[in-house]
Parts: C-alpha cells; sequence; structure tokens
C-alpha cells in the first residue's frame, strides 16, 4: 500500500517535470510571437498600473497604444489643445464618447469645429465609463494634468445602470472621511477589464535578460496565475454565499444579458442607485468654479425604441429609459442642460430603429454616429458659444 503510494506520488512528480519542461520549450520557442496586448515600454507600463490601481480600467487595448501614442491616451485623446483665453470643452462617458475620436469622419468634424469655434476639445470616453468612473477620471484630469473645462459634455448610457450595479458597486473604496477614491480593478477575474496577466507578462518582456530566463519567469507566472484565479474565484464565492445564501452563489459575469438586465425588469433599487451615482458625479462637477456650463447627453438604444431581438432570438424591451432618469435629476442644476435624444428623433423613431444602429449590437453605425450624434451635439455647443 504504502509502496503504490509513493510510486503514484513519485510518477505525479515526474509528469509534474515533464510538463513543466515541456512548458518552458513550447514558451521559448514562441518568445518572438506578436502579442497585441503587451506594453511595450516601460513609462507606459508604469503609467497603466498606475490609473488602473484607480480608475479599474483604461482606454483600448494596452500594447496597442505604443505604436503610435503616448501613455496620457490610456485615460483622454487630446483633440485640440486647451488655451488660455478660449473655452475649453472636456467630454466624458463611455464607448459613444470613445469613438468620436476613433472614426475618423467624427474626428474630423471634431477638429473643424474646434478651428472654427477657436475651442480647445479634450475627449475623455472610455469603453464602459459610467459615472463613478468618470468621478474619479475628472479627478484624475483635473489633479494630474490640470485639464480645467469650462464646458463638460457628459454622456450616460443606458448601459450605465448595469455597469453601475455590476460592475462597480463593490469594487468602490473610500477614504477615512468617506470619499471615493478608486474603484478596485479585477485581479485575477474573468473579467474582461482584468489587467494581472498583462502587467506582469509586459513586466517579464520588458526584463533585461535571456529568452531563456524569459521564458522561465512567464511559465513560472502562468502558474500561479491559474492558481490565484481559481483562489479568487473561491473567495468571491464564499464571501457571497455568505452574503446572500447558497442559491445565490454564482457569481454575476457581467456579460451584456447582466448589464441590459435592469432596463429589461425595470428593477427600481438598481436604478435609484444609479441615481445616485449621477447626483454624485454632477454635484462633483457642477461645484467647481471654472465650470460654466455642463450638457448631458442621452441617447437611446434600440430597444428603448421598439420590442426588438438580441442575439440570442428573444424578444426584448427596455421598460427603464436613462434619458426620464436624467431628466428628472438635472432639473436641479442651472447651469445643466440636457441633450435628450428622444426629443431629437420624435417622429423619426421608426427609421432610426430600422437604420441607424448596427445589427445586435447598442451601438450606432458610425454615419449616423457622425452625422446625428456628434452634429447634433456640436450644433447646441455652438449656440451655446455664439450666445456668450
Amino acid at each position: 500500500m504504502l509502496k503504490s503510494i509513493i510510486t503514484s506520488i513519485i510518477a505525479t512528480l515526474i509528469g509534474f517535470l515533464l510538463f513543466y519542461i515541456f512548458a518552458i520549450t513550447y514558451i521559448y520557442k514562441n518568445i518572438d510571437k506578436e502579442r497585441p496586448y503587451i506594453i511595450k515600454d516601460k513609462k507606459s507600463l508604469r503609467f497603466h498600473m498606475k490609473y488602473t490601481s484607480k480608475l479599474h480600467h483604461l482606454a483600448g487595448v494596452p500594447g496597442k497604444l505604443n505604436e503610435e501614442k503616448k501613455p496620457e491616451d490610456y485615460i483622454f485623446a487630446e483633440v485640440s489643445k486647451f488655451k488660455k483665453g478660449s473655452d475649453k470643452i472636456l467630454f466624458q462617458g463611455d464607448s459613444y464618447i470613445e469613438t468620436l475620436t476613433h472614426y475618423k469622419n467624427a474626428h474630423n468634424i471634431l477638429k473643424n469645429f474646434s478651428k472654427k469655434n477657436n475651442v480647445g476639445i479634450i475627449n475623455a470616453g472610455i469603453g464602459s465609463y459610467s459615472p463613478s468612473l468618470m468621478s474619479l477620471q475628472y479627478d484624475v484630469l483635473e489633479k494630474d494634468f490640470n485639464i480645467l473645462p469650462n464646458i463638460i459634455v457628459a454622456y450616460f448610457d443606458q448601459s450605465d445602470i448595469g455597469d453601475e450595479n455590476c460592475r462597480y458597486k463593490n469594487n468602490r473604496i473610500f477614504s477615512s472621511d468617506g470619499k471615493l477614491i478608486r474603484i478596485r480593478e479585477e485581479k485575477y477575474s474573468t473579467e474582461i477589464f482584468n489587467y494581472t496577466k498583462v502587467h506582469k507578462e509586459s513586466e517579464i518582456f520588458l526584463l533585461e535578460v535571456s529568452n531563456f530566463k524569459k521564458a522561465v519567469k512567464l511559465t513560472n507566472f502562468n502558474l500561479s496565475y491559474k492558481f490565484m484565479k481559481q483562489k479568487s474565484k473561491l473567495n468571491k464565492k464564499i464571501k457571497r454565499i455568505k452574503k446572500l445564501g447558497f442559491k445565490n452563489r454564482s457569481l454575476p459575469k457581467c456579460y451584456w444579458q447582466d448589464i441590459e438586465k435592469p432596463l429589461i425588469e425595470n428593477d427600481l433599487d438598481q436604478i435609484r442607485y444609479f441615481s445616485n451615482r449621477i447626483k454624485d458625479y454632477l454635484n462633483k462637477i457642477s461645484n467647481k468654479s471654472y465650470i460654466e456650463k455642463i450638457f448631458i447627453v442621452t441617447f437611446p438604444h434600440k430597444a428603448n425604441l421598439f420590442p426588438t431581438k438580441n442575439n440570442l432570438g428573444k424578444e426584448i424591451f427596455y421598460k427603464t429609459n436613462v434619458q426620464n432618469i436624467v431628466e428628472k435629476i438635472s432639473k436641479s442644476y442651472p447651469n445643466i442642460e440636457h441633450i435628450n435624444f428622444f426629443d431629437e428623433i420624435r417622429g423619426n423613431k421608426k427609421y432610426i430603429f430600422e437604420n441607424a444602429y448596427i445589427d445586435f449590437d447598442p451601438h450606432l453605425k458610425e454615419k449616423f454616429h457622425s452625422d446625428l450624434f456628434l452634429k447634433t451635439i456640436l450644433n447646441k455647443l455652438e449656440i451655446y458659444l455664439n450666445s456668450n
């Protein structure tokens, strides 16, 4: 009996050793393989690690930025410089705003608007940024980069309710005096914004050591990463069971079905929580002495207009619309104007529903994104600029 146990242990150890040698050999042979997510310079890596620790996630694929941009582009894109004596416009929001500088036509429209009206424009839109992250991002822009706009365009998306409740609610970290200071990044998780692997592998590739040593370090990290990932998942499950009971042990994955769920179900608790996060953000920026005007933008998703089928073939319709939440809240702030796209497309809802959206996607096609979404916002801005 004892002999068979010892034999099994030895066989297991030999098996693991062979696997370990194979893993090192495989990584060594593929060490020069293109890895788009790897950050390729130390300055960018330090920057990315510093700000993901506060802002949960940053813009774009980490390694892609190195090709032609600077570290600051992980947080904001400068369309035109902020100049003394000129109006300075800051855009904040999620991917609806971020793509304004990714789409070539929209970017050119922004550049031309800037020149025509002699204004500075900074686009700080980042995918899945909702009010909590927008608030923290604003602190970073103000304190670390001295970005002091007098006009803010803040976009609140329909998905922000789900993002706030599913992604960020349980990751909010506060100071001793109750101030929100960061949203915890998703270390060792299955979330799409988990940068643990990106940061560590980038760090290893930037070491001035032989490729063989890099292969050993990468193998050791990947083995420990798999273990830590499972450990993190187990710890979260235990905490969830203690708080919500065994029936609710499954961890929320924050897939799109989870994000849009409160819109379909009209979940009042989640809507109330989201409303409070909007108020936190607006209270912060509206009290800045140098901010003169705030434009809040809302735009319907396809399921806000008519019942529609999702990519699973299920028909859905949103009972909740963020525009109504924002409309109610914004009335309390004298320097806020709500650009409500439900009003802008009134009478054309069927046309927008059938033509404007990417299939099975909440985003607009590029033409509608620039010609409808962006141009409407800029028209409102121009009216304001010309009235002063």
